[in-house]
């Protein structure tokens, strides 16, 4: 699995472009040079690759996601006081849900793939960034690997801990959000869970991404990398 060779947009020779699979690894410990061998905005391998390692953490994660799911509906039914049938109802429906879940991670990871790269793109060319969707785009899969290993601990340290104490859909996590008490503010959760080592390493891969592809000064592509994380924060947590 291995893409042509390709020229950046300056028509200089970029190094011979590594598998979507050795990308993945090397967003870790050398992500100058992966967005260097991504400037051409090739993305649809590496969200390949970001499914499938996305659908295989929520396997390793079946019994944290159960016992977050009960305790984030215990959370809405204290909000909304909904009455008992209509509750059951909506029980009933999650489990079936639940049920095959598993197949729509590739699809949700897509589609969040997709509305990343939208924002990263609108957001960057309101502050002067050389970005098209597919460079957008792939900035925002390749920054979205350092979360999706973050998850990959929670989930293996799910299987060690005791679910029974899970208060929220953050008590698992390794943020700040997971010392919040389960009735606390859904907002202030939202931002909370924002203080995590791998939403912060995730964004910083955004800026360092809109400053090699998008050709952005570093100033501004930190500011970009700040405003796409809190929009995220407000979509997608």
């Amino acid at each position: 699995m291995t893409d042509p060779l390709v020229s950046d947009t300056a028509g200089q020779p970029v190094k011979s472009r590594a598998s979507s699979w050795e990308d993945a690894l090397d967003i870790f410990y050398a992500p100058r040079e992966v967005f260097e061998r991504r400037r051409d905005g090739t993305y649809l391998w590496p969200l390949l690759v970001l499914c499938v390692l996305s659908t295989l953490v929520f396997l390793l994660s079946q019994q944290m996601n159960a016992a977050l799911q009960d305790a984030e509906f215990a959370r809405v039914m204290r909000e909304t006081a909904m009455p008992p049938e209509q509750a059951k109802s909506a029980r009933e429906m999650g489990e079936k849900f639940s049920a095959f879940a598993v197949y729509l991670i590739p699809v949700f990871t897509a589609i969040g793939a997709w509305l990343s790269g939208f924002i990263v793109l609108m957001i960057g060319k309101m502050m002067s960034a050389k970005l098209n969707f597919g460079q957008a785009t792939v900035i925002a899969v390749l920054a979205a690997m350092p979360e999706l290993l973050g998850r990959a601990i929670v989930g293996v340290q799910s299987m060690f801990l005791d679910t029974s104490s899970v208060v929220h859909r953050y008590s698992m996590s390794l943020n700040v959000a997971r010392f919040l008490p389960g009735d606390a503010n859904k907002w202030l959760l939202k931002f909370a869970a924002l203080a995590d080592p791998f939403v912060i390493w995730g964004a910083v891969m955004i800026g360092m991404g809109a400053w090699i592809i998008g050709r952005m000064e570093k100033e501004k592509a930190a500011v970009l990398a700040i405003v796409v994380s809190l929009v995220s924060a407000l979509l997608f947590r």
